[in-house]
Protein backbone atom coordinates (compact mmCIF):
# COMPACT_ATOMS: atom_id res chain seq x y z
CA UNK A 1 0.00 0.00 0.00
CA UNK A 2 1.11 3.41 -0.78
CA UNK A 3 2.45 5.86 1.78
CA UNK A 4 -0.82 8.36 1.10
CA UNK A 5 -3.11 5.69 0.79
CA UNK A 6 -2.23 4.55 4.57
CA UNK A 7 -4.59 7.48 6.11
CA UNK A 8 -7.28 6.84 4.27
CA UNK A 9 -7.18 3.13 4.95
CA UNK A 10 -7.13 3.65 8.37
CA UNK A 11 -9.80 6.22 8.23
CA UNK A 12 -12.17 4.03 6.64
CA UNK A 13 -11.45 1.14 9.10
CA UNK A 14 -11.73 3.25 11.91
CA UNK A 15 -15.53 4.67 10.15
CA UNK A 16 -16.51 1.26 9.95
CA UNK A 17 -15.33 -0.17 13.40
CA UNK A 18 -15.99 2.58 15.90
CA UNK A 19 -19.74 2.68 16.08
CA UNK A 20 -19.25 -0.91 17.34
CA UNK A 21 -17.14 -0.08 19.99
CA UNK A 22 -19.58 3.11 21.35
CA UNK A 23 -23.20 1.25 20.41
CA UNK A 24 -21.79 -2.25 22.11
CA UNK A 25 -21.61 -1.39 25.45
CA UNK A 26 -24.07 0.96 25.34
CA UNK A 27 -26.66 -1.71 24.53
CA UNK A 28 -25.24 -3.96 27.37
CA UNK A 29 -25.74 -1.05 29.81
CA UNK A 30 -28.88 -0.07 28.96
CA UNK A 31 -30.79 -3.84 28.44
CA UNK A 32 -29.05 -6.75 28.87
CA UNK A 33 -28.64 -6.61 32.18
CA UNK A 34 -32.24 -6.22 33.30
CA UNK A 35 -32.75 -8.83 31.17
CA UNK A 36 -30.67 -11.38 32.84
CA UNK A 37 -31.90 -10.20 35.72
CA UNK A 38 -35.53 -11.15 35.70
CA UNK A 39 -34.74 -13.95 33.92
CA UNK A 40 -32.89 -15.53 36.59
CA UNK A 41 -34.72 -13.93 39.56
CA UNK A 42 -38.10 -16.02 38.34
CA UNK A 43 -35.87 -19.53 39.52
CA UNK A 44 -32.80 -18.55 41.27
CA UNK A 45 -32.22 -15.83 43.86
CA UNK A 46 -29.07 -13.43 43.65
CA UNK A 47 -27.82 -10.00 44.20
CA UNK A 48 -28.95 -7.64 42.06
CA UNK A 49 -25.66 -6.39 41.43
CA UNK A 50 -24.08 -9.68 40.56
CA UNK A 51 -26.24 -8.20 36.95
CA UNK A 52 -24.30 -4.75 36.42
CA UNK A 53 -21.57 -4.99 33.83
CA UNK A 54 -20.36 -2.47 35.46
CA UNK A 55 -20.04 -4.05 38.99
CA UNK A 56 -18.43 -7.08 37.39
CA UNK A 57 -15.88 -5.12 35.21
CA UNK A 58 -14.45 -4.26 39.36
CA UNK A 59 -14.85 -7.59 39.80
CA UNK A 60 -13.10 -8.70 37.15
CA UNK A 61 -10.38 -6.20 38.30
CA UNK A 62 -9.98 -7.74 41.77
CA UNK A 63 -10.11 -11.21 40.29
CA UNK A 64 -8.70 -11.16 36.88
CA UNK A 65 -8.56 -14.87 36.48
CA UNK A 66 -11.95 -15.99 37.29
CA UNK A 67 -13.02 -14.85 33.78
CA UNK A 68 -10.98 -16.40 31.84
CA UNK A 69 -11.57 -20.14 34.02
CA UNK A 70 -15.28 -19.46 33.84
CA UNK A 71 -15.09 -19.48 29.85
CA UNK A 72 -12.83 -22.23 29.70
CA UNK A 73 -15.16 -24.14 31.83
CA UNK A 74 -17.89 -23.01 29.67
CA UNK A 75 -16.15 -24.50 26.52
CA UNK A 76 -14.46 -27.44 27.51
CA UNK A 77 -17.33 -28.57 30.19
CA UNK A 78 -20.58 -27.04 29.17
CA UNK A 79 -19.62 -26.64 25.49
CA UNK A 80 -20.67 -30.40 23.83
CA UNK A 81 -23.89 -28.40 22.51
CA UNK A 82 -22.08 -25.60 20.74
CA UNK A 83 -21.42 -26.65 17.30
CA UNK A 84 -25.00 -28.50 16.65
CA UNK A 85 -26.80 -25.30 17.86
CA UNK A 86 -24.70 -23.94 15.05
CA UNK A 87 -25.59 -25.99 12.67
CA UNK A 88 -28.99 -25.94 13.71
CA UNK A 89 -31.13 -26.90 16.89
CA UNK A 90 -34.99 -25.55 16.40
CA UNK A 91 -37.46 -24.20 17.92
CA UNK A 92 -36.63 -23.21 21.66
CA UNK A 93 -33.52 -25.84 21.79
CA UNK A 94 -35.95 -28.78 21.94
CA UNK A 95 -36.26 -29.60 18.06
CA UNK A 96 -33.08 -31.20 17.10
CA UNK A 97 -32.23 -32.65 13.47
CA UNK A 98 -31.16 -36.57 13.16
CA UNK A 99 -28.11 -37.00 14.35
CA UNK A 100 -26.14 -37.77 11.05
CA UNK A 101 -27.34 -34.70 9.82
CA UNK A 102 -25.05 -32.88 11.64
CA UNK A 103 -21.78 -34.94 10.50
CA UNK A 104 -22.74 -34.10 6.72
CA UNK A 105 -23.74 -30.68 7.60
CA UNK A 106 -20.13 -30.10 9.76
CA UNK A 107 -18.13 -31.57 6.86
CA UNK A 108 -20.07 -29.82 3.82
CA UNK A 109 -18.96 -26.13 5.95
CA UNK A 110 -15.23 -27.33 6.39
CA UNK A 111 -14.77 -27.87 2.79
CA UNK A 112 -16.82 -25.26 1.05
CA UNK A 113 -14.46 -22.69 1.91
CA UNK A 114 -11.63 -24.50 0.82
CA UNK A 115 -9.60 -22.76 -2.32
CA UNK A 116 -6.53 -21.62 -3.06
CA UNK A 117 -5.56 -18.35 -2.03
CA UNK A 118 -3.38 -16.14 -5.11
CA UNK A 119 -1.47 -14.36 -2.15
CA UNK A 120 2.18 -14.81 -1.60
CA UNK A 121 3.12 -16.41 1.60
CA UNK A 122 4.21 -13.73 3.88
CA UNK A 123 0.87 -11.68 3.05
CA UNK A 124 -1.96 -15.19 3.36
CA UNK A 125 0.01 -15.76 6.80
CA UNK A 126 -1.14 -12.24 7.32
CA UNK A 127 -4.69 -12.86 6.75
CA UNK A 128 -4.42 -15.89 8.99
CA UNK A 129 -3.27 -13.94 11.81
CA UNK A 130 -5.81 -11.20 11.17
CA UNK A 131 -8.93 -13.52 10.72
CA UNK A 132 -7.45 -16.14 13.31
CA UNK A 133 -7.38 -12.95 15.93
CA UNK A 134 -10.67 -11.75 14.49
CA UNK A 135 -12.72 -14.96 15.17
CA UNK A 136 -10.94 -15.39 18.38
CA UNK A 137 -11.85 -11.98 19.53
CA UNK A 138 -15.57 -12.58 18.94
CA UNK A 139 -15.12 -15.47 20.35
CA UNK A 140 -14.30 -13.58 23.40
CA UNK A 141 -16.90 -10.54 23.12
CA UNK A 142 -19.14 -13.19 23.08
CA UNK A 143 -18.29 -15.18 26.36
CA UNK A 144 -17.70 -11.77 28.47
CA UNK A 145 -21.23 -10.19 27.42
CA UNK A 146 -22.50 -12.93 29.10
CA UNK A 147 -20.19 -13.52 31.95
CA UNK A 148 -21.41 -9.36 32.67
CA UNK A 149 -24.85 -9.69 31.62
CA UNK A 150 -26.33 -13.33 32.39
CA UNK A 151 -23.68 -14.90 34.84
CA UNK A 152 -23.76 -14.98 38.76
CA UNK A 153 -19.99 -14.58 39.88
CA UNK A 154 -20.93 -17.75 42.01
CA UNK A 155 -20.97 -19.93 39.33
CA UNK A 156 -17.73 -21.81 37.63
CA UNK A 157 -19.10 -21.12 33.89
CA UNK A 158 -20.78 -18.75 31.80
CA UNK A 159 -24.54 -19.02 31.88
CA UNK A 160 -26.34 -18.42 28.21
CA UNK A 161 -24.15 -19.29 25.53
CA UNK A 162 -25.79 -20.63 22.60
CA UNK A 163 -23.94 -21.86 19.44
CA UNK A 164 -26.44 -19.64 16.98
CA UNK A 165 -24.35 -16.36 18.50
CA UNK A 166 -21.17 -17.57 16.28
CA UNK A 167 -22.64 -18.01 13.23
CA UNK A 168 -22.00 -14.02 12.08
CA UNK A 169 -18.41 -15.40 12.53
CA UNK A 170 -18.11 -18.31 10.02
CA UNK A 171 -17.31 -15.85 7.20
CA UNK A 172 -14.41 -14.85 8.64
CA UNK A 173 -13.83 -18.46 10.05
CA UNK A 174 -14.04 -19.48 6.59
CA UNK A 175 -11.12 -16.80 5.46
CA UNK A 176 -9.18 -18.27 8.23
CA UNK A 177 -9.13 -22.08 6.79
CA UNK A 178 -8.72 -20.95 3.33
CA UNK A 179 -5.13 -19.15 4.19
CA UNK A 180 -4.27 -21.96 6.57
CA UNK A 181 -5.14 -24.77 4.21
CA UNK A 182 -4.63 -22.81 0.67
CA UNK A 183 -6.04 -25.59 -1.21
CA UNK A 184 -9.11 -26.66 -2.34
CA UNK A 185 -11.61 -28.67 -4.76
CA UNK A 186 -12.65 -27.74 -8.40
CA UNK A 187 -15.13 -24.72 -8.15
CA UNK A 188 -17.87 -26.65 -9.89
CA UNK A 189 -17.62 -28.71 -6.89
CA UNK A 190 -17.21 -26.52 -4.39
CA UNK A 191 -20.46 -24.37 -5.86
CA UNK A 192 -22.59 -27.99 -6.15
CA UNK A 193 -20.95 -28.43 -2.09
CA UNK A 194 -22.62 -25.61 -1.34
CA UNK A 195 -25.92 -25.40 -3.24
CA UNK A 196 -26.54 -28.94 -2.15
CA UNK A 197 -25.64 -28.36 1.59
CA UNK A 198 -28.39 -25.51 1.64
CA UNK A 199 -31.06 -27.24 -0.28
CA UNK A 200 -30.01 -30.32 2.07
CA UNK A 201 -30.60 -28.66 5.60
CA UNK A 202 -34.03 -26.28 4.11
CA UNK A 203 -35.71 -29.50 3.77
CA UNK A 204 -34.06 -31.31 6.72
CA UNK A 205 -35.14 -28.18 8.78
CA UNK A 206 -38.52 -28.35 7.48
CA UNK A 207 -39.43 -32.33 7.88
CA UNK A 208 -38.07 -31.79 11.50
CA UNK A 209 -40.42 -28.67 12.70
CA UNK A 210 -43.28 -30.57 10.70
CA UNK A 211 -42.55 -33.57 12.70
CA UNK A 212 -42.32 -31.77 15.70
CA UNK A 213 -45.54 -29.38 15.74
CA UNK A 214 -47.69 -32.18 13.58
Amino acid sequence: MPDHAAPAAWSSLALIAAPSFILSPLWVLAVSADIAAWRLAQVETYPREYFDPLWKLAFMWEHPLHFPLAAWTSVTVWGDQLWPELIGVLGWQDVWLPTWTYFVLTIIVLLVPLQKLNLDGALRARVAVITGVAVLGYIVTVYLIFFLTYTPVTIDHIRGVQGRYFVIALPMAAIFLASVINAGLPRAVLATMAITGSLFSGIISFKALLAAHW
